[in-house]
């Protein structure tokens, strides 16, 4: 008995309505580390987004006399959308032999590694030390907030002494009108390398006396933050450590979408036996840029 199956319009309209699902489900995939703390999602209807906001001071002044307007910087930060795609092709003969049931996996890894991706372009803005709105590298020395200065990036390894100074740091940051920017780091993101370090500084709630002092004191930096291992910081990142301010409606990294991965399947017949195999596509346009200087500190070694 041929239990050959007809490469008709039909059975690949069906075809399609199985990847459809399968691809679907790839979509509820959540990576291991979840970074919905990270970042802020802004939707996008065209080429790029204008952030021109981002060089607003935040902050009211005490009315007397005429309103005072803020002017929005004319040199506006624009990030625009990247274009992503992901494709596979099916032979003939599987359609045929009705063992096209094996490739639903793999389109539902299409639709998993969309939600992958969304996971690595916001690590990027992090392991690049991308563009920030001044034009500065986001992690940089000298950040101009007006007359004043935000430096948020060290080359100092991740230690109690880096810490504090973070700590610190963070406490003097202040926009152009010197209104103190309030900078409260909820979050250290490290590497697996650095696990055993920052459990030692945020998650033990003691620590080791000095050298020739007997006993343990209280770590004062005990739950100071939520520390969060980022499986993406080995290798050239392993060093790298940050502590960030998720504390605000606007997170330190801004994702936009422009176009969520859209799934198409060539279910022409004639295309199908001329090339010899079923084209499964998929495609999306997304970005990920940093926004507010004063809402990151890096330690990039």
């Amino acid at each position: 008995e041929d239990y050959t199956v007809d490469i008709n319009r039909a059975n690949l309209d069906a075809l399609f309505r199985t990847y459809m699902t399968a691809f679907q489900d790839g979509l509820g995939y959540t990576p291991p580390t979840n970074l919905a703390f990270l970042f802020r999602e802004f939707p996008s209807n065209s080429a790029g987004n204008f952030y021109a906001w981002l060089d607003r001071v935040p902050g009211f002044r005490e009315w007397v006399g005429d309103r005072v307007f803020q002017n929005v910087r004319s040199n506006k930060f624009e990030v625009l959308n990247r274009s992503w795609e992901d494709s596979v092709s099916i032979p003939n003969n599987d359609i045929e032999d009705d063992n096209y049931g094996v490739y639903s996996p793999v389109v539902q890894m299409m639709g998993e590694n969309w939600m992958e991706l969304l996971f690595e372009i916001i690590v990027e803005v992090l392991t690049s030390n991308a563009t920030a709105f001044d034009g500065k590298a986001i992690l940089a020395n000298d950040h101009a907030y007006g007359d004043n200065t935000i430096d948020n990036l060290v080359t100092d390894a991740l230690s109690a002494t880096s810490l504090n100074a973070a700590f610190l740091a963070a406490a003097g940051y202040k926009y152009s009108n010197d209104k103190p920017c309030r900078t409260r780091f909820t979050h250290l993101l490290h590497g697996p390398k650095l696990r055993s370090t920052a459990f030692d500084l945020v998650d033990n709630k003691y620590i080791i006396a000095e050298t020739g002092v007997g006993g343990q004191k209280d770590n004062v930096n005990y739950k100071a933050v939520q520390r969060v291992e980022m499986p993406d910081l080995v290798g050239t990142y392993d060093d790298y450590w940050f502590l960030l301010d998720c504390s605000r409606p606007i997170k330190p990294i801004a994702l936009q979408i422009r176009k969520k991965a859209t799934p198409l399947m060539d279910t022409r017949v004639e295309q199908v036996m001329r090339t010899g195999q079923v084209d499964f596509m998929a495609d999306g346009r997304c970005a990920a840029a940093p926004t507010f200087p004063h809402m990151i500190y890096g330690g990039i070694l």
